[in-house]
């Protein structure tokens, strides 16, 4: 059964968006776009447009003030979904990138398969260069720990241990097992400030100092909108204007040479971030008993490759960024051969994306290697190390 492509959905919705926007500039019945939206004298402004606004302006717009509050009401519902099924930008920086993801693929460095299969690759510690993994992990739990023994010189309890566990006694040390340090490396709740932040305080403060919103000139989404209008009247009635080729060059310029403007330099993404503090629906979760790394122990960070803003589902706070930031875009969800990322409505506190999960057990050592792999993996579970490495990923997860 194919795979639901989500990715393909949302970028319809998003040509559906830019269609209505576009018709509705040359009939009565017209939308506006995303920098202000709405029929006859009920209009929702930007957000950061909006709060600009009221800045310039020194004093509380009531329009500007109901699109804030209503915003942040989607933002509590849905996090940031606008980012991943609605904005024109996010399909424009995730272009760029569409050869370079085929080329890794194509390289071996992603999970073939459905449930039950367990070719691996690309693990965090540089399994995705070996191409023995993957013959290893195909020939199941019990076999593959003897043969990567065999391989790489490790004793055959090491082989068999966890990929955490058996990274860390090779004195290696993986990123799903990184939060067990005494330093954690990031936060696993909340807002990690980064550069988005600084940007949107730069446009806050310069609204302030000059009086209108600068920002606003050089917006992405808005010269998009613009683009098209340009590019529709230029058709349409033969108007010319310098501004046609300008401010593509403009959206070249922040989208296509500056990199990951999503995730490192977009002021709204940042404030939709803060506004999504408050969200606990539709987050991704973990199922521990169908997950390769929890379930299996076999190393596997698809979905954090998948991932635009860049979370690490296992360990929250060794990611770039918090579940706050999760756009719903459901690229982990898409890429994991499992299917073990769902987004439920609510999370379920009973069974937590981190909780207990089998994986293989640590095989004694023996005099013949091979015996000792054939030992039942399932006899000793053993708890994933991500689960009980991070509380605050827990209950992120869970």
């Amino acid at each position: 059964m194919k795979k639901f492509n989500s990715a393909r959905l949302r970028f319809l919705i998003m040509l559906a968006v830019l269609a209505v926007v576009a018709v509705g500039y040359f009939t009565a019945g017209g939308i506006g776009n995303f920098c202000g939206i709405g029929f006859d004298t009920i209009t929702l402004l930007c957000p950061l447009g909006a709060l600009l606004a009221m800045i310039a302006e020194r004093t509380a717009i009531p329009m500007a003030v109901v699109s804030v509050l209503a915003v942040l009401a989607v933002c509590v519902v849905l996090g940031k979904v606008f980012c991943a099924w609605a904005c024109p930008v996010h399909f424009m920086a995730r272009g760029k990138k569409k050869g370079k993801r085929r080329a890794s693929r194509a390289s071996g460095s992603s999970v073939e398969g459905g449930t039950g299969s367990s070719s691996v690759a690309a693990s965090s510690c540089g399994a995705a260069d070996d191409p023995a993994v993957s013959r290893d992990a195909a020939d199941g739990p019990a076999v593959a720990p003897a043969l990567h023994a065999a391989r790489t010189g490790e004793s055959a309890a090491q082989a068999a241990a966890p990929a955490p566990e058996r990274d860390k006694s090779l004195g290696m040390v993986s990123r799903s097992a990184c939060s067990a340090c005494t330093a954690p490396c990031g936060k696993a709740k909340g807002i990690k400030i980064d550069s988005r932040h600084g940007i949107l305080a730069a446009a806050l403060g310069s609204t302030l100092v000059f009086g209108f919103p600068v920002f606003c000139l050089i917006c992405p989404i808005g010269l998009t909108f613009a683009t098209v209008l340009l590019v529709m009247r230029l058709f349409a009635f033969g108007d010319t204007t310098w501004t046609v080729l300008a401010f593509p060059a403009i959206i070249a310029i922040e989208v296509l040479l500056l990199p990951k403007w999503c995730q490192r330099f977009c002021p709204l993404g940042a404030l939709l971030s803060l506004f999504s503090g408050l969200n606990r629906t539709f987050r991704p979760r973990i199922d521990s008993e169908k997950c390769l790394l929890e379930g299996r122990g076999l190393s596997c960070n698809l979905y954090e490759r998948a991932c635009p803003e860049g979370i690490n589902l296992h360990d929250v706070a060794a990611g770039e960024t918090t579940l706050n930031d999760c756009s719903k875009c459901r690229a982990c969800a898409d890429v994991c051969p499992e299917h073990a990322i769902t987004f439920p409505f609510l999370p379920n506190k009973g069974r937590g994306a981190s909780a207990s999960a089998p994986v293989p057990a640590s095989v004694p050592a023996a005099a013949g290697g091979a015996a000792s792999a054939s030992a039942p993996a399932s006899e000793t579970p053993v708890a994933s190390a991500d689960g009980a490495a991070d509380g605050g990923g827990a209950a992120e997860r869970g």
